[in-house]
């Protein structure tokens, strides 16, 4: 009972959040809808992750290596919420977009990715390490972004970057509870890792196909 009451609040919020994601992804894209529906999305990540903090405690609050990767995570999807949500509000300043803010979530970002990456390695983790490439690869993005001068279209890029995490922070769970249901005999930590980094590895071939997609279509209304 106990456990259920500590994990019924996150199932719910996490239901919630899915059903605003696939609001916002299938309503038209730049239109009143999709803003304000992604505003209730990213409104909903803050209960979301405040719910994770009691179940690690409840569940694992002994393993401290735990507890770092949950922060880490937090710091992940904090920042692509922020880069979804700031690039389009900011798409006329570059200069505001990368303030202050963007450098320390750049450092960060990167810092802590580098940071996990190697306890992934010292302890032999699979899915310690891919997690901690997003952190790598995404600071490292956003370092880059600081070092050259704006880029046609840079606000679609970041926000296409932020929602592409947010892709996989948001499904990665419910992938996992769904194929631990198919095929119980291999649930295990191995099972664990593959949805995980399968999820991952889909949102960036999401990201990829979303970036062409609208970057044709730049295209052809530039030539028009």
């Amino acid at each position: 009972m106990q456990n259920l009451l500590v994990v019924a609040p996150h199932v719910l919020v996490g239901i919630l959040a899915l059903a605003l994601f696939w609001r916002t992804l299938l309503a038209a894209k730049g239109s009143r809808p999709h803003r304000r529906w992604g505003r209730r999305y990213l409104a909903a990540l803050m209960p979301l992750l405040a719910s994770v903090v009691p179940i690690s405690l409840h569940l694992d609050g002994s393993n401290a290596a735990r507890l770092v990767q949950i922060i880490y995570l937090g710091l992940v999807l904090g920042t692509a919420a922020w880069t979804a949500w700031r690039a389009v509000c900011d798409r006329e300043s570059p200069e505001r977009f990368r303030g202050p803010l963007f450098r320390a979530l750049a450092m960060a970002m990167a810092a802590s990715g580098t940071g996990l990456m190697l306890i992934g390695i010292l302890k032999g983790d699979v899915l310690t390490v891919g997690f901690a490439v997003i952190g790598v690869i995404y600071g490292g993005a956003m370092l880059g972004e600081l070092g050259r001068p704006p880029a046609p279209g840079w606000w679609l890029n970041w926000h296409l970057n932020g929602v592409a995490l947010l892709f996989a922070a948001t499904h990665a769970s419910f992938v996992g509870l769904l194929a631990r249901n198919l095929l119980p005999a291999l649930a295990g930590e191995k099972m664990h890792a593959l949805t995980q980094l399968g999820t991952i590895a889909f949102a960036y071939g999401l990201r990829q196909w979303l970036g062409d997609r609208f970057n044709r279509l730049a295209s052809s209304t530039r030539a028009e």
